[in-house]
């Protein structure tokens, strides 16, 4: 007889990560019912998964790896999160998705992210900070190595997963190199070309690159550069949450730089 499913690892969908039940507003059926394209698999054990993922094509087998990581490397993987804080990709967060796409100020979601690195690379950590009308959430996590541009890019990321509907978003940050591949359309053509700079030099992060772009497809975004650490507050707090979050011990690995970095 079939062993019953204890999880289920959604690699595209609405909000990948690892899931532990099939039904209901927050399994894994809600994340890829609908969804274009949605790669997702059921399993009776974590080894299971692991096996599966080693079939997938690499890019998927990158994003695919940093899930599983980030729930083995959960201080608790069977517990409820903490709603003020997400852990990077473990398991989505359910407050501020909720708030966020139902009301929010005239129909906008505030976002402010923040990135760093200690040492980049380095331990590194992320902040996102939302707002909508009089509801405020904090989102953090981070990766025992990492770069700067890294947690730039997994703080838009994780801001803009919690959102569970299409909403409109102005999303800000104080590193240019985030805002103005959008701004300035450099990841059109970065996608266009498979993500390569030229015939010679990929884009680098491509997978966190990636992942941003199909994000930024379910919502309108818009990208605001704001001047780090001239007292902004939302943007200082996001810088905050981000140094904390690098300090943390033992965090979890952040799978393809880890990889790229021992070829190097």
């Amino acid at each position: 007889m079939a062993q019953k499913k204890q999880f289920y690892l959604v690699v595209r969908g609405r909000n990948p990560g690892l899931y532990q039940q099939w039904s209901g507003e927050d399994g894994a059926s809600a994340q890829v019912t609908g969804f274009p394209g949605a790669l997702y698999k059921g399993f009776s054990t974590i080894a299971a998964a692991h096996e599966w993922v080693r079939s997938l094509p690499a890019t998927e087998q990158t994003l695919a790896l940093q899930l599983l990581a980030d729930y083995e490397h959960a201080p608790h993987a069977e517990a409820e999160p903490d709603q003020n804080t997400q852990q990077p990709l473990s398991r989505p967060a359910t407050s501020p998705s909720e708030d966020a796409s139902s009301s929010s100020t005239n129909g906008i979601v505030m976002m402010y992210t923040d990135g760093s690195a200690l040492g980049n690379p380095g331990p590194g950590g992320y902040g996102v900070v939302l707002r909508y009308n009089d509801h405020y959430q904090e989102l953090t996590g981070g990766f025992r190595l990492t770069t700067n541009n890294r947690m730039e890019l997994m703080a838009c990321i994780v801001g803009l997963r919690a959102l569970k509907r299409p909403v409109s978003v102005r999303l800000h940050s104080d590193s240019r190199y985030v805002v103005d591949a959008f701004r300035k359309g450099w990841i059109h053509r970065w996608q266009a070309q498979n993500w390569m700079r030229s015939e010679t030099e990929p884009v680098k992060n491509a997978d966190l690159w990636a992942e941003l772009r199909l994000l930024c497809e379910g919502h309108q975004v818009e990208f605001v550069w704001v001047p780090g650490h001239q007292g902004v507050p939302d943007n200082e707090r996001c810088h905050e949450l981000a140094i904390a979050a690098a300090a943390r011990p033992d965090l979890p690995p952040d799978v393809a730089f880890e990889m790229q970095w021992s070829r190097t």
